[in-house]
């Protein structure tokens, strides 16, 4: 009786309903690895600078000095920025708005924003000047690298705020709940 109810037409139509939604939604979004940062990714898919790059050991433990040095002075002046951050908002927002205030939280700013890109490029040179000529064309070679990786992750990103409906209309419509 079964047989003469579900013949393969129907059978397909029903099938290929069912299975439909799943298509569609995999096409939703790109893959998830495509997308996440190096950091996130498990060690053995990061790479190893350190390899890669070929550094000798002596090197290896001047770099960490180099990173261990920098590190306190770092989040010290990130907290003065996020800080200084915060004053010029309070200046610019205040009830009364007074602009020899908004200037002088400016330049603590922008005070506070030269040191961390100072203490940032000052750990850069000196990391620089421990590579060989040969290790620094490879080092080139990868940060262009990452960085044509974050070109594509930002782009893709972009791309997924200009297209929020399209992406909503795959979506299960969720019931509205009145409290």
């Amino acid at each position: 009786m079964m047989r003469q109810i579900l013949s393969p037409k129907v059978f397909s139509l029903i099938a290929a309903a069912l299975f439909a939604p799943l298509f569609v939604q995999g096409q939703d979004a790109p893959p998830e690895e495509a997308v996440k940062p190096l950091v996130e990714r498990p060690a053995q898919q990061r790479p190893n600078l350190l390899r890669e790059l070929g550094l000798l050991p002596e090197q290896i433990r001047q770099i960490r000095r180099i990173n261990m040095e920098r590190k306190p002075l770092m989040e010290a002046a990130q907290i003065r920025l996020r800080q200084a951050n915060r004053d010029l908002d309070l200046a610019i927002y205040a009830d009364d708005v007074r602009d020899e205030d908004v200037r002088l939280r400016l330049n603590d700013f922008q005070a506070a924003q030269a040191e961390v890109a100072k203490i940032r490029f000052a750990s850069e040179l000196a990391i620089r000047k421990l590579l060989a000529p040969e290790q620094l064309v490879k080092f080139r070679e990868l940060r262009q690298g990452f960085a044509d990786i974050r070109k594509n992750i930002e782009e893709r990103r972009r791309n997924q705020k200009d297209m929020p409906k399209l992406r909503r209309m795959n979506r299960p419509v969720r019931p509205v709940v009145n409290e």
